[in-house]
Order: structure tokens, then C-alpha cells, then sequence
């Protein structure tokens, strides 16, 4: 994938991920809280460099067009989290959008900004008409992100999933764009 920097006042999104990012990457995604609301058993805790790495190589293409696109997010030049598409649909002009943001860059208004960014980049760029995601119930900073943003609640999937023994409601997210 050719290398894409979408930027906005202090805070710059850049894709592909690069394996020099390897350790910023995995010192803010090493966070249990992330872990549990990032609502994916694959994502591991602790989260080891090596973690890292596994992401950063991982597939994003089918053939020549990508199906997932990750952005690693800078604020002032420091690496603060990673937001990204997957389940990219040109047929169906739609893509799932998530993001996590490390623990010391949190209530800035980074994931919004962020997302904001990446929405324009979905319309624009790859013609994106409807964003979706989840949030689990228990996540209001996703949840803020999300309808500051102009994503409206779909539903609510009850005991969607289980995390840490306990079962979690999944509020649904979508967002079409104009």
C-alpha cells in the first residue's frame, strides 16, 4: 500500500504501519483497559513487541485493492494510538472503523479528531458511504467519540460477548456518509 498522511493541527495519521513503530506500538496497547474495550479476543494483554510486530505484518490486501487500512496516530509528534478500517466493501460501499488510544493521551479529543480525519479519507478517498462499529455499553469515552462524531445507535446487542468471565452488551454504530 503507497503511504498515506492525513493531517489535521497536531495530529497526524499515517499508514502503512512500519516496523520502527513496533515499540511505541506496543507501550500504549500494553493496557488491560484497552484490552477490554477494544471488544476482540484476539487482541492480547500484556502486548509484547512482538504483538506488535504480528499487526504491523499483517495481510491487509486482496490482491491489489486493501480490505483493512491502519493508521498509526500522532499527536505533537508523539505516538498516541492506532485507528484504522477493516471489512473495506467497494461493492457496498462500506467499511467497519476502529480505534484505541493510549492511556496518557486519553480526554484530549484525539480519537475525535482522528476519526473525523478518517471519515473524510472514507468518502473521499475510497468512496465510503456507510461506517459502522461497536462500543460496549460500559465505554462512554466510545461512545462520546462516536456520536460527537455523527454516528447514530443502531441497536444493542445484549451478552454479546464475554470478556474478563462476564458477558457485555454491544451497542451497534453506523455513520452514512454524504
Amino acid at each position: 500500500m503507497e503511504k498515506v498522511v492525513l493531517e489535521d493541527k497536531d495530529l497526524r495519521l499515517i499508514t502503512p504501519l512500519l516496523p520502527e513503530m513496533a515499540p511505541d506500538i506496543a507501550r500504549e496497547a500494553n493496557d488491560p483497559l484497552i484490552r477490554r474495550m477494544i471488544g476482540s479476543h484476539s487482541f492480547p494483554y500484556p502486548y509484547t513487541e512482538e504483538d506488535a510486530m504480528f499487526f504491523i505484518d499483517m495481510n491487509r490486501m486482496d490482491g491489489h485493492k486493501p480490505f483493512a487500512i491502519d493508521f498509526a496516530i500522532f499527536f505533537r509528534e508523539k505516538f498516541s494510538g492506532i485507528i484504522g478500517l477493516k471489512d473495506i466493501s467497494s461493492i457496498d460501499r462500506k467499511a467497519h472503523v476502529g480505534y484505541w488510544i493510549g492511556i496518557d493521551f486519553r480526554n484530549m479529543g484525539i480519537a475525535s479528531s482522528a476519526l473525523r480525519l478518517v471519515i473524510g479519507y472514507s468518502r473521499d478517498t475510497l468512496n465510503i458511504h456507510r461506517l459502522y462499529t461497536g462500543a460496549f455499553t460500559d465505554n462512554p469515552a466510545s461512545i462520546r467519540v462516536l456520536t460527537k462524531c455523527g454516528f447514530h445507535i443502531e441497536g444493542i446487542e445484549r451478552d454479546y460477548m464475554i470478556v474478563d468471565g462476564d458477558y457485555r452488551d454491544m451497542m451497534d454504530f453506523a455513520l452514512l456518509i454524504p
